[in-house]
């Protein structure tokens, strides 16, 4: 089961990614915190495959666990989308140094971070993830209202 973990200090935010994820997305586990140190915690405990993050959580910012929790965890590499309400070129350019997988800016399109996702759980397994490509290209379909979800893995599109 592909685990998410979202860190987002804004209530309303986690409310709705979290349903979102687990209406949208079958198969997937959502962990949600409103706290550095609580995203922190289900970092160390759950090592989920993506972590969608806001720059601005309080007293410790997101940029500063994302640079954290490497000491915390070893040999754990997931896959990062920062998020963020502010147009700031410096979380922006500190965002890339660390090497997330997608910037978005609030507001952003809730199909902008299904996809984000799904394309950060196709980096995360080597190979690439079957169910992830499929589930991403079928979003994709939807979004261009051509269905296929029908067809099996393994059928051509």
């Amino acid at each position: 089961m592909i685990k998410i973990l979202i860190v987002d200090d804004d209530l309303e935010i986690v409310r709705s990614l979290g349903t979102t994820f687990t209406t949208m997305l079958q198969g997937y586990q959502v962990f949600t915190a409103t706290t550095a140190n609580q995203g922190l915690n289900y970092i160390k405990q759950e090592r989920p495959e993506v972590i969608i993050m806001d720059v601005r959580l309080g007293p410790v910012s997101g940029m500063d666990l994302l640079e954290d929790y490497p000491k915390h965890t070893q040999e754990y590499h997931p896959h990062i989308i920062v998020i963020t309400a502010y147009d700031d070129e410096k979380a922006k350019k500190r965002a890339e140094e660390l090497k997330v997988d997608a910037y978005l800016q609030k507001p952003f399109s809730q199909e902008s971070l299904l996809i984000a996702v799904l394309e950060s759980v196709k980096k995360y397994h080597d190979s690439g993830s079957r169910n992830a490509d499929f589930a991403l290209q079928s979003f994709r379909r939807k979004l261009q209202g051509r269905d296929d979800t029908k067809k099996g893995l393994g059928d051509n599109p």
